[in-house]
């Protein structure tokens, strides 16, 4: 059963005066769309694959809102003050959202395999400490570093994760938090149906318990897990004309999701899961 009531309500607490300010989804979209603007405006080196990627992300109100709905889970977990990395973080939408939210009280890190440079507008709105990775495990932070990590669709692509795990384990302080959003679930019906389709899908899909056997092994408690997102809001794969015209539907299909999410056993065909762990307290 999921436990990840317990980690909202702590994360509400802090919205308070001087607190963080509360989440505004529809001006948080446009921040994000602005900031691609200005990205795309750079003649950087952001491949064209990449671009095309992003443009469609960024373009589509439902996506965006898959993603910001994600920030909101992950941003439960955060305190102001808290030193937080978010893992993987490219481009940086997750933490600009951050600082949104939290203004300069948070310290923000980021570390990836591109070129900080490369996301200048993000990465400046941000605040973000980049740093550039070389090495697929070894994180280039010192021990107890961080009160907070987060990673949202990046655990599934590392090249070796009981490692990287280790690794993460390694920079969080005794009692840190390392939070997970949109891991791939082992039995999404979505992933099913992108694989008969012949569409790109994950390599790597997890249960609840195989996720929490990982985190276990690598020294974690797990506190807390959610099934998320039932109702397909990306459509890779589908002709752009299909894509359009269900992303029109938008706000039906996030309403019919939100249904769905807490619908058991249906929710148990869930496209993600969402994990919250904690370095244990030292003595």
């Amino acid at each position: 059963m999921s436990m990840i009531g317990s980690s909202r309500r702590r994360g509400m607490r802090a919205n308070r005066p001087g607190g963080p300010v509360a989440a505004d989804h529809r001006a948080e979209a446009a921040l994000i769309r602005e900031l691609w603007s200005r990205q795309r405006a750079i003649d950087g080196g952001i491949p064209e694959a990449e671009r095309r990627y992003l443009d469609a992300h960024f373009s589509s109100p439902l996506t965006l809102r898959r993603r910001l709905a994600m920030i909101d889970w992950l941003a439960a977990g955060i305190r102001p003050g808290d030193r937080v990395l978010e893992w993987g973080c490219r481009h940086g939408v997750d933490s600009c959202v951050y600082r949104r939210r939290f203004g300069p009280s948070l310290d923000l890190h980021g570390c990836d395999f591109v070129e900080g440079d490369d996301y200048r507008p993000f990465h400046e709105y941000g605040g973000l400490k980049f740093t550039r990775l070389h090495d697929h495990v070894r994180l280039d932070y010192p021990d107890a570093f961080f009160d907070v990590v987060t990673s949202n669709g990046v655990w599934e692509h590392v090249a070796d994760e009981e490692a990287s795990l280790r690794e993460v384990f390694r920079v969080l302080r005794p009692g840190g938090s390392f939070l997970v959003a949109c891991l791939p679930n082992r039995y999404s019906y979505t992933e099913a149906v992108q694989r008969a389709l012949g569409h790109s899908a994950h390599d790597r899909l997890y249960t609840v318990a195989s996720a929490t056997r990982l985190l276990n092994a690598a020294g974690f408690e797990v506190l807390a897990w959610e099934r998320r997102l039932l109702a397909p809001t990306m459509l890779n794969g589908f002709p752009d004309p299909v894509k359009a015209a269900y992303g029109k539907l938008h706000g039906l299909v996030w309403a019919l999701n939100a249904a769905l999410e807490r619908a058991w056993p249906v929710n148990l065909l869930a496209s993600n899961l969402n994990l919250a762990a904690r370095k244990p307290a030292e003595g």
